[in-house]
Order: C-alpha cells, then sequence, then structure tokens
C-alpha cells in the first residue's frame, strides 16, 4: 500500500473506532482509497434472523456504512439520503460478510455509491445503491 493509501486507511480506521454502531458490530475496514472502501464483519449469533441467517439490517448497516467510508475518501462529511439494496441469497455459511464499496458519482453536494456484499466463497448475497449529501468537508 502507498504511504498516502495507508495515511487515509488509518484516518478512516480512527474514524470508524469513535463510531459506536461499527463497532458493536465488528466492522473491520480492510482497504480504501479514493472513492472505494472494503471492510467486513464477523456472523455472530446475536446477529441472526429467525432462520439462521444474518438478519437483512444488520446487513445493511454493514453496506451504508461501507458506502459513507467510500464517499468519506474524499474528504467530505456525509449523511444518507437514500439506499436500495437487493437481497440475493441468505447470508448463511459463511465466517465473514465483505462488503465493496465505490463512488459511481461524487457531485459538489451529492454522491452516490454502489455495493456488493459477498462471502467468504466470493458469492454475491446482496447488492444496492446509497445516495449521501455532503454536509461539509472535513
Amino acid at each position: 500500500m502507498e504511504e498516502n493509501e495507508s495515511k487515509l486507511a488509518e484516518k478512516l480506521k480512527a474514524i470508524l473506532s469513535r463510531n459506536a454502531f461499527a463497532c458493536h458490530i465488528g466492522m473491520e475496514l480492510l482497504e480504501a482509497n479514493e472513492g472505494y472502501a472494503r471492510t467486513r464483519m464477523r456472523l455472530k449469533k446475536e446477529y441472526e434472523n429467525i432462520y439462521g441467517g444474518m438478519h437483512g439490517g444488520c446487513a445493511f448497516s454493514l453496506a451504508d456504512t461501507t458506502a459513507g467510508v467510500a464517499v468519506v475518501t474524499f474528504g467530505e462529511i456525509v449523511t444518507t439520503l437514500n439506499a436500495a439494496v437487493n437481497y440475493m441469497k441468505p447470508i448463511t455459511d459463511t465466517k465473514y460478510l465483505y462488503c465493496d464499496a465505490r463512488v459511481r458519482r461524487h457531485g459538489g453536494r451529492v454522491s452516490v455509491v454502489g455495493v456488493e456484499l459477498t462471502n467468504d466463497q466470493g458469492e454475491l448475497l446482496m447488492d444496492g445503491s446509497f445516495t449521501y449529501f455532503h454536509l461539509r468537508r472535513s
């Protein structure tokens, strides 16, 4: 990893460490560079729905937070305006849930981010699109 990417990753890890909910779900930042973030969280019994898979709200939270981190790489402080996700397969039989978020449009006041959530085998379990409003520069 380049020095600038390493500094960015450390800055983002510090931001995530102040996010009580991200810490609660055990979200880990694996990679970040301008317009991109990759995270993961471990599946735990307390995150399961009544069918034994991860609750969709928990997966959504990982996606929303990761997408927000991808926008933060541009130096923005953001809030979610809109989101749409597609749950394609149950989130079961995996140690971790991974999320890749890529900024598709970074405008003056609004950014749009695409996300993909995969299991340990790389199978696509969920995808989506998140729109963020830029509150201010960090």
